[in-house]
């Protein structure tokens, strides 16, 4: 019975191949440094050594992920895990689930063969930036909100994406991406999209349009122990209070809420020329403008720039999501450029943020710029790939960190990297120099981080 039932399975899958593809893919990272020297500015030395993940105090990040499609329509299912959250075990907080599924209900209809719409928590990543940046930034920078900082109102305040630099450019469609946050505490929670619609459309050639609207938007306000002393994560609904009758009214939010903080976005392919890009994004009041330009042979240039806008709804409550009236975001500049020439490869790119507002109190204040530099060469031998990173911040004193003098820090690392398949390695000599920020002097350090990624 047991082999006519395998038969049978078999059998069936066999049968649906034949319409439609199903892949099953699974993927770990994590990062050794086998030791890291760190001389203070009193001369006091330390010897350290960790296994962790760039983003912050977990030692491993690992998925597994379903993909099934046909030409009509697909979904993706996916569980993710960073075992070790907040130096905890890993836990129902230190895993997330996603999926969402997509049709083309409209295939039979001129110019609609390619409107999809999109349901659960999808991600469209075609008009994002397309330059990335190093896996070694935060070893190489060490991120500015960690360094040194106890003012939580200046943790909230967003500014540059170091670990995912092409953000800086050129946001996705769905912009957060989990175990990247913005502030220490939150890698695994903030926010947390639950679920939302996705609206992906080709009218003409080379024209895509983008709509994404989350009714189910969270927001972490803080953690809570609980008796056993474990923390629990305090959410907030961006989208304010949601019904709850117990029956098909449920989750239902407040319809202007919720389009308020939609994201629309468009982007126009020029054929041998260049991908143009735009878009607003609501939760954060930001239109966005970007541009590749790909006529220049060996060398591929993508700019952005950022302009906030006020916005009109008064919310004192969360200063770092939800709160515009009165206050901006910063503008935003950045340029990235790649250049090929047989086996030498350079990356370089420069982010900036500056002039972000708040005029909701006596004063006003504005913030200074904040400009990160980093250049990547590389040259690739006949096992592998060596290379270097370069990266530099400077932060200038404004009205919001009352510093006497600008910030600076510095780093730079050596590399080796190799691929086979589907596993990558790399190791690293990294060391950061004792430049000041926050006007205290940084300890100078040597750091050996060892790389590991895998997937299949």
């Amino acid at each position: 019975m047991k082999k006519i039932t395998v038969l049978c399975i078999l059998f069936t899958a066999l049968a649906l191949s034949a319409y439609a593809q199903l892949n099953v893919g699974a993927y770990a990272k994590s990062i050794w440094t086998p030791i890291r020297v760190r001389v203070a500015d009193n001369g006091d030395t330390s010897y350290t050594t960790a296994v962790q993940v760039p983003w912050g105090e977990t030692d491993i990040s690992a998925g597994v992920n379903v993909d099934g499609w046909t030409q009509w329509g697909g979904l993706h299912l996916g569980v993710e895990v960073a075992n070790g959250a907040i130096n905890k075990s890993a836990n129902a907080y230190s895993a997330k689930g996603d999926g969402w599924i997509w049709i083309k209900p409209f295939d039979f209809i001129p110019h609609m063969e390619t409107f999809t719409i999109w349901l659960g928590n999808p991600v469209y990543e075609k008009l994002m930036g397309q330059i990335g940046g190093s896996n070694l930034a935060n070893y190489v920078l060490n991120r500015s909100y960690y360094i040194n900082s106890e003012d939580d109102a200046r943790q909230r305040q967003f500014r540059l994406e170091i670990q995912d630099p092409q953000f800086n450019i050129f946001t996705r469609i769905d912009p957060y991406s989990w175990g990247n946050a913005n502030q220490p505490y939150q890698n695994l929670w903030w926010p947390r999209v639950a679920s939302a619609a996705m609206v992906t459309w080709e009218p003409v050639k080379n024209l895509s349009v983008v709509a994404f609207v989350a009714p189910e938007f969270f927001n972490l306000l803080d953690w809570n122990k609980d008796s056993a002393g474990v923390n629990n994560p305090i959410l907030e609904s961006i989208n304010g209070a949601q019904l709850r009758d117990d029956d098909i009214n449920q989750d239902f939010y407040n319809a202007a809420d919720v389009y308020r903080k939609m994201q629309v976005a468009a982007g126009y392919d020029i054929p041998g020329f260049g991908f143009a890009r735009v878009q607003w994004i609501g939760v954060r009041n930001v239109f966005e403008f970007a541009f590749q330009l790909k006529a220049m042979g060996d060398v591929m240039l993508d700019m952005g720039f950022k302009v906030p806008y006020e916005g009109t709804k008064k919310d004192t409550t969360n200063s770092f999501l939800t709160s515009t009236y009165k206050k901006k975001r910063d503008y935003q500049a950045s340029i990235a450029a790649t250049y090929r020439n047989y086996n030498f490869r350079f990356m370089g790119r420069i982010d900036t943020a500056f002039l972000g507002s708040d005029s909701s109190g006596s004063v006003i204040k504005t913030r200074g710029l904040d400009l990160i530099a980093y250049l990547v060469p590389s040259y690739i031998i006949s096992v592998g790939t060596v290379g270097m990173d370069l990266g530099f911040e400077y932060e200038q004193k404004d009205d919001f960190n009352g510093w006497n003098q600008d910030s600076m820090q510095a780093g730079a690392g050596l590399w080796f990297a190799r691929n086979m398949g589907n596993a990558n390695f790399k190791i690293a000599l990294v060391s950061r120099f004792p430049l000041k920020w926050e006007e205290i002097k940084q300890p100078f350090e040597i750091m050996i981080p060892i790389v590991l990624d895998i997937g299949f």
